[in-house]
């Protein structure tokens, strides 16, 4: 979630004065492919805000939400498949079941050829487990909010973090590891990391 009152180009600016503080390589760590997928945005998208640029939506409000839970759910469903290795049909019957909709309107749904309700979406949000600003929010606030946690762990201090989220890593858990081996396995990534560049 994002801080209140933060916003993209200020966290750009803290992140760009991490990673020179920091000595982190810039196209490593603010990998496009995978903010990309994490902000529910086109490569196109992420690459643009990357480089401050600002993105325009025509049309009403409502035409432009509308659109981008058409654009955005068929990538999320996309997602969905591969990580949980599940086949396209398998994924409409779970979702219909799911929603409690037939399997022709999940699919519809999953195309982008129709927009579901407030509800639906809520209820994908949930299924999907991500937050549902993701489906309607301005390209901006949907990668400054992806974002977020990688600022939180360079801003961290700590070791492993650090090392994780330079090599691209930064979904790892490490939780409960005492300090001590924290710092020993952070020696060990940076070690064999070094032997392969």
């Amino acid at each position: 979630m994002n801080e209140p009152g933060i916003t993209l180009p200020e966290t750009l600016t803290r992140l760009e004065e991490l990673l020179t503080e920091k000595q982190l390589n810039r196209e490593s760590v603010l990998d496009v492919t995978k903010l990309a997928r994490q902000a529910v945005l086109r490569d196109a998208e992420v690459q643009a805000l990357l480089a401050g640029l600002s993105l325009a939506d025509d049309g009403s409000p409502d035409e432009v939400v509308k659109r981008r839970v058409r654009e955005r759910l068929p990538r999320v469903y996309q997602t969905y498949l591969e990580t949980e290795r599940v086949s396209f049909a398998d994924g409409i019957r779970t979702i219909a079941a799911r929603l409690e909709i037939s399997e022709m309107w999940a699919r519809q749904l999953v195309k982008g050829a129709k927009v579901p309700s407030v509800g639906h979406l809520s209820a994908l949000a949930r299924f999907f487990k991500i937050d549902e600003r993701y489906f309607t929010g301005t390209p901006a606030d949907n990668l400054n909010r992806a974002l977020q946690p990688l600022l939180n762990s360079l801003e961290s201090g700590d070791p492993v973090a650090e090392l994780m989220t330079e090599y691209g890593l930064a979904g790892v858990s490490f939780r409960g590891l005492a300090p001590e081996r924290r710092a020993m396995l952070a020696g060990m990534i940076k070690a064999v990391m070094e032997q392969e560049k």
